[in-house]
């Protein structure tokens, strides 16, 4: 049996604020009104733009990074790939490989000699240590990812990929981590799970970076707002993804 929670974004505060709001202005639908709802919560995590957070203005490299479903934007790409340029970083873990269009971008930029450690459930696994979302099973269960961006590039002899439930992953086999990127499961449990994992192993100066700091996945959105009162957490502006550097 999975171990699954429904995706349920809309909880009763959003409601009863929706609800309220269509009181206001009844010619609006309800799944306009709940929607617009969700979209003026604020976070808490404050604002960075793309440009403070690089050194100089890196030359990158962007291939088959045309995004789909499940996938990062090209901005989120774009800002990622920039980073990961200007830092150089030469031991990588991401969390969540999916169709590997991330992984590939991350080794694409990283420098000569750097791996990039990514990992994804075992093919057609579900059952987690942690509960995930029933709407993230669709990614999971997706047969696309199996044809991985990164085979057959020259890139991807810098990337070594892992199978397995990073909520219950030994991690202590990384050392010397200095760049992570967490896109796994989005409860709450689950992105705990993986940043308290990651910030064991980093080293001093590393980068870490979320996807999907929105409304829209209360469960990262919640755990970040609340990391945010204890790391130096930054939203890049323009992005759903947030950065911390381990001081």
């Amino acid at each position: 049996m999975s171990n699954t929670i429904p995706h349920q974004v809309v909880t009763k505060t959003r409601m009863a604020k929706a609800l309220l709001r269509l009181l206001k202005s009844p010619k609006k639908n309800l799944r306009w009104v709940i929607k617009e709802t969700i979209l003026k919560e604020t976070g808490k995590v404050p604002k960075v733009e793309l440009l403070e957070l690089l050194s100089d203005t890196p030359k990158i490299q962007l291939q088959d990074f045309v995004s789909r479903d499940g996938n990062l934007t090209p901005a989120e790409l774009l800002a990622i790939a920039a980073i990961v340029a200007d830092r150089r970083p030469m031991n990588l873990v991401e969390i969540g490989t999916f169709d590997g269009n991330t992984t590939l971008q991350l080794a694409l930029n990283a420098p000569e000699g750097a791996i990039v450690h990514t990992i994804d459930l075992p093919s057609g696994e579900t059952l987690t240590k942690e509960p995930v979302l029933s709407g993230d099973l669709k990614y999971i269960l997706d047969e696309k990812k199996e044809q991985r961006k990164f085979e057959g590039k020259e890139a991807a002899v810098k990337i070594q990929q892992h199978f397995g439930d990073s909520t219950a992953y030994d991690f202590s086999r990384f050392e010397e981590v200095d760049f992570a990127f967490v896109d796994g499961g989005h409860t709450y449990e689950c992105v705990k799970s993986d940043t308290e994992n990651l910030l064991s192993i980093l080293s001093k100066g590393a980068a870490i970076l979320w996807h999907d700091y929105t409304p829209f996945f209360p469960g990262v959105f919640r755990y970040l707002n609340e990391l945010s009162k204890t790391l130096p957490l930054r939203h890049i502006a323009g992005t759903n993804l947030c950065i911390c550097l381990i001081q």
